[in-house]
């Protein structure tokens, strides 16, 4: 490929560093857009050496740090002839790594792994040869006037994600849709067009403040409209948010990404919002990454389930005007009752499924039993693995340590990033992160989530997350090119001071609910302290359960809020009380929720509280338990099963894809579905009325027919014009006009039509304009589905031969429907 021909020149001194690096930049987008996934990775590569070779030279990282990315650049791209510097680097320091220089003068790198992966030796080649297709071909999917008029692409992703944006644009006033896309599957595209079709506001609420600014930064570099552009924005408590705050009241804003603290803590944003609401201006609001909300909402971030509550207040003022929309790349049963619970409401919920384990990871399991061996094992990976790699744990302090170790070392370009990280930390790692400046990170649970970042080869768990869900999250953030990755859990499994990795994952999941005696505690204290107005009950959450000593009241402090906060939340999911609005008091540092008692006697009576309360906590605690369980399974027992097959009874909907683990070192790839709509979307909306156009041509029939003679001689873009015109749905369309543009319709070749009309037919509710074709088979399938279920009584025009055969009917076309007749040219 040229972008090895410009790497040439340049090592060759036939180009300076600055023209290399312009042709590469430019070649990138081409590789991207053609599917050349490989290539766009191996020119990536080059990139990133100019970037070492500099800072190597600059004196900004060690001869260490130079050294393993020599060894990963050699076996992803091959052999060269490196400047003197890097020589010179390699000549005294290289044998340690198994980097030599050739007796030609190439660079080169012997074979050399951590011993306890030798024998995944093959899978550690699979992903420094980026094994599979050399291109992956793109799904060519029609392009339509949202992507082209919108955004700077110039067709979808996935016929999937084409849906997804497609129903989430006509999704009904005051419903509430759960779209779930494969991970790298363009979820962020339903957002930005959202926000782009209706000069409306669209709120995004994210887990982080980076991955808010992330986001933000992405969508104005995907939306083309200036005036759009200027309207995004990203609000973070620490920045000066005057702008955003008058671009909702003079409604200019369209685009706004936050927490959900920031709308709890702020009373001007909150305030700002709510009258947004009222006047009829916000219209979205979606809540990404949602399979974070459960688990987080509970263990230590319960703002974003008192988000929930506010997000009902606005709906109420909206006068239920405003839309919800859940966004995931996979999901649990357990996770989407509890989305549902919180956030829709019944009879107006919404699923579009399409999840998908991912083909990337290669998983590998290393037990070791002493916790020094297992810090010197990690370290080796981190040697002698491809990169970028991450390494998750636990606690900040595991984290900092392996960065003191590491540092002794002889490293300086692999930092930490933890709950502890400061906020301005934060946002530089994130950034150098993502431009490739180092490729080493060791870090806690939430580093990764979401972050634009496609090329992390490695995941290394230095721990045993304490849930299957977490695992395979984490995981998920590597490979999201395409290309393949590597997943090693490096286990601790000595028992030392009743500790090892599987009893601290076990800690973390027990901690997460409380015993049914501590809820009715808290409970009984909350009302003790509460205000009542009527029948309203105003509790402050910084109230001291009764059973703490006075040392444990005085340094009560957040978590105590936090934990008040998660048993009022429980009994409002559980439907005891209903809380009608949360406010955070910022002189006070407290959360306020206001709520009614549903069953006063339930409440009074004790001993059927308890009872009550004991089943509820009970099956909170199976939940939370049964995701570790499913972890400490595949731990205890790697080679019972499939890894395949624990992700998807994990995930059901998802096909139990392995492309390695220990059961199976050869993987056991099963192909996923062409079109992965795993469940029948239903929406309770009404057909709209035809257009004038249409009801000329129909009058009260459901069926038109426009004859043609040879479907050779068809002028495409006549019959896209004809369907726009008469203002229906779909256009159905031949194999061969895949990639054409539909203009307003939404537009399907035939065998996409067949696989997908009966699971979201409501996309198709206002007319459906089908060209046949020669194929007789395909014609009569149409047929049969648009004769049955709610396709009866669609508008329904047919575009084809007369003289076509209706096979279940015995007759053709024109003797069977009960239809008029016209030309296409007259339409």
């Amino acid at each position: 490929m040229e972008y090895i021909e410009v790497f040439m020149d340049y090592l060759n001194n036939k180009i300076d560093l600055s023209t290399a690096k312009s042709k590469i930049e430019n070649m990138i987008p081409f590789l991207q857009e053609n599917g050349y996934i490989k290539d766009c990775a191996r020119a990536s590569l080059c990139l990133t050496y100019f970037e070492r070779y500099n800072q190597y030279n600059m004196g900004h990282i060690k001869a260490n740090d130079l050294l393993i990315f020599i060894r990963d650049f050699v076996l992803y791209m091959g052999k060269f002839k490196f400047p003197r510097l890097i020589k010179d680097v390699v000549e005294n320091y290289g044998d340690k790594y198994g980097i030599i220089v050739g007796s030609d003068g190439n660079v080169d790198v012997v074979e050399k792994y951590p011993d306890e992966l030798i024998k995944y030796r093959d899978f550690i080649k699979q992903v420094y040869t980026l094994d599979g297709e050399e291109i992956i071909e793109n799904k060519y999917v029609s392009s339509d006037n949202y992507i082209t008029e919108y955004t700077c692409f110039s067709t979808y992703r996935s016929l999937e994600q084409k849906l997804a944006v497609r129903g989430a644009i006509e999704l009904p006033d005051d419903n509430t849709m759960l779209i779930s896309l494969p991970t790298g599957g363009g979820k962020s595209l339903v957002t930005q067009l959202l926000a782009a079709v209706e000069e409306k506001l669209t709120l995004v609420v994210v887990p982080t403040v980076s991955l808010a600014k992330d986001q933000c930064i992405q969508a104005k570099k995907c939306l083309k409209n200036d005036k759009l552009k200027k309207a995004i924005f990203c609000y973070n408590s620490s920045n000066n948010n005057d702008l955003i705050i008058s671009g909702i009241m003079n409604h200019s804003a369209r685009l706004i990404f936050t927490s959900p603290e920031a709308i709890l803590k702020s009373d001007l944003f909150n305030t700002t919002l709510r009258k947004a609401a009222e006047t009829g201006f916000l219209h979205n609001v979606v809540i990404d990454e949602a399979h974070i909300v459960p688990d987080w909402g509970v263990h230590f971030r319960p703002d974003f389930q008192m988000f929930s509550v506010v997000l009902n207040e606005m709906r109420k003022i909206s006068n239920r005007y405003l839309r919800t929309y859940l966004l995931s790349a996979t999901l649990t049963e357990e996770v989407v009752d509890i989305l549902f619970n919180l956030f829709g409401e019944d009879g107006k919920n919404v699923q579009y499924r399409c999840d998908a384990l991912r083909k990337e990871p290669r998983f590998v399991l290393v037990k070791k039993h002493d916790y020094e061996e297992r810090e010197k094992t990690v370290i080796e990976m981190i040697k002698y693995l491809p990169k970028p790699l991450i390494v998750y744990v636990i606690e900040p302090s595991v984290a900092n340590n392996y960065c003191k170790k590491l540092n002794k070392l002889g490293f300086s370009n692999i930092y930490a990033y933890t709950g502890d990280t400061k906020d301005k930390d934060r946002e530089q790692l994130l950034e150098e992160w993502k431009s490739n400046k180092f490729d080493v990170m060791i870090a806690t649970s939430a580093f990764g989530m979401g972050v634009d970042k496609s090329n992390v080869r490695t995941i290394i768990h230095s721990c045993v997350p304490e849930n299957l869900s977490r695992f395979y999250q984490e995981v998920g953030r590597s490979g999201r090119d395409g290309l393949p990755s590597l997943s090693v859990i490096s286990q601790y499994t000595k028992l030392q001071d009743n500790r090892n990795d599987l009893t601290v994952a076990f800690g973390l999941v027990n901690k997460s609910v409380l015993k049914t005696k501590n809820l009715l505690i808290r409970l009984d204290s909350i009302l003790k302290e509460a205000m009542i107005e009527g029948d309203l009950i105003s509790a402050d959450l910084n109230t001291v359960p009764s059973s703490f000593d006075g040392e444990a009241a005085e340094h009560a402090g957040q978590r105590n809020m936090y934990w008040n906060a998660n048993t009022l939340l429980l009994l409002h999911r559980k439907g005891y009380i209903n809380i009608i609005d949360a406010k955070y008091d910022a002189k006070q540092k407290s959360y306020f929720f206001r709520f009614k008692v549903k069953d006063v006697g339930i409440i009074k009576h004790k001993a059927r509280l308890e009872a009550l309360l004991s089943k509820d906590r009970e099956d909170e605690y199976n939940v939370r338990t049964n995701g570790y369980e499913k972890m400490k399974d595949i731990i205890n027992n790697p080679m019972k099963k499939c890894w395949g097959n624990y992700f998807v009874s994990l995930y059901p909907y998802a096909r139990p894809i392995c492309n390695g683990c220990p059961v199976h070192p050869n993987g056991t790839f099963v192909k996923d579905d062409d079109i992965r709509l795993r469940e029948k979307s239903t929406v309770n909306i009404d057909t709209n009325e035809p257009s004038l156009l249409l009801k000329r041509y129909m009058g009260v029939l459901n069926d038109l027919l426009i004859p043609i003679e040879n479907y050779d001689e068809i002028e495409i873009e006549q019959v896209i014009e004809k369907a726009n015109k008469l203002e229906v749905s779909c256009i159905v369309l031949p194999e061969k006009y895949r990639k054409i543009n539909s203009k307003r319709c939404l537009s399907l070749t035939n065998k996409e039509f067949i696989v997908i009309a009966n699971k979201i037919e409501w996309l198709l509710r206002n007319g459906v304009f089908i060209l046949l074709g020669d194929d007789e088979v395909t014609n009569n399938k149409i047929f049969d589905i648009m004769s049955s279920g709610n396709f009866k009584t669609y508008k329904k025009i047919w575009c084809c031969k007369s003289s076509t055969m209706i096979i279940s009917k015995n007759r053709t076309v024109n003797e069977y429907l009960n239809c008029r007749s016209c030309n296409l040219e007259n339409i």
